[in-house]
């Protein structure tokens, strides 16, 4: 795989005007947008509506965001382009992909095109907006993409298009799914479909950056399978029932994707372990527990 340079000047202007003006609180603010609109924030945030808000909320913010992580390392491994700080002498990189690794080290920070966190943004503050068809909402969300795509850009990590790649290629996700998400009887041929399309795409992209997102969304994928079929629990009868499974749901996940990781080695195939298996039993498994913990069980 060879590393690939392109950008419009345009964007490397934009980009030293940024680093060379805004002030350094607002680059500490940038910094910590990367750290909150992040991978694991936002499953367990969807976990949480899906398993003590909204079930269906949670379902379709959680398959469109495993959809996208696919999609968008598909693509980043596929195009590699590099992060405009390799590209570019004069743009530094003020706070990298992984803070405590090698920029340089892409196989670890990950290539620039798409931009994950404009992903990740676009499904957090449009995802469910647009699910539910709020224009307003929809319009508050929009200043929050803009606003975590900006702070990408100002600290060096990646270039202007590279957000407007990713915000585009979500958003696709999200328009495409939520048009079909409640129009199809049998969702069994949606998950079997999303889970053939990533494995079939590890042909073209063998990496194990995309393989570790293959897993997430067949975890995501199996698990809506399994509990549709064999346990279809109930959104929460009260304030309660939510305070208690969330509970539940911030210990279980704490011990699956903190302390066992931790205790077992953060390597790849421990990384895949989590993405699939552990991501199925916050789905699947954990909620045949609800009769049990519920007021009225």
């Amino acid at each position: 795989m060879f590393d690939v340079v392109f950008y419009f000047q345009w964007e490397v202007y934009l980009i030293l005007l940024m680093q060379s003006s805004l002030p350094g609180f607002v680059l500490e603010f940038f910094k910590i947008i990367a750290n909150v609109v992040s991978k694991n924030v936002l499953a367990f945030l969807f976990i949480s509506i899906y398993l003590a808000y909204n079930k269906e909320w949670g379902r379709f913010t959680l398959l469109s965001l495993g959809v996208a992580g696919v999609c968008c390392d598909f693509v980043k491994v596929s195009v590699a382009r590099l992060r405009p700080y390799a590209a570019v002498d004069n743009i530094k990189c003020i706070y990298a992909n992984v803070p405590d690794q090698d920029p340089l080290n892409f196989k670890i920070q990950g290539y620039s095109l798409p931009s994950g966190h404009s992903m990740l943004a676009t499904n957090l503050f449009l995802a469910i907006p647009i699910y539910v068809r709020n224009i307003q909402y929809i319009a508050v969300g929009l200043v929050g993409v803009l606003i975590v795509a900006l702070s990408r850009v100002g600290l060096g990590v990646h270039f202007p298009t590279d957000t407007i790649a990713g915000f585009i290629i979500a958003l696709a996700i999200i328009l495409i799914l939520s048009r079909i998400f409640d129009r199809i009887e049998n969702r069994t041929y949606l998950y079997l479909g999303i889970i053939a399309l990533s494995l079939i795409g590890i042909v073209f992209c063998p990496e194990i950056s995309y393989i570790k997102y293959v897993a997430l969304a067949s975890g995501i994928s199996l698990g809506f399978l399994f509990e549709e079929k064999y346990v279809n629990f109930e959104n929460p009868k009260s304030r309660r029932d939510a305070i208690v499974r969330f509970a539940g749901a911030i210990i279980l996940f704490a011990l699956l994707f903190v302390l066992i990781p931790k205790l077992a080695g953060n390597t790849d195939l421990i990384k895949c372990i989590e993405y699939s298996l552990f991501t199925f039993i916050m789905l699947a498994i954990y909620p045949l527990t609800f009769k049990k913990i519920d007021g009225d069980g």
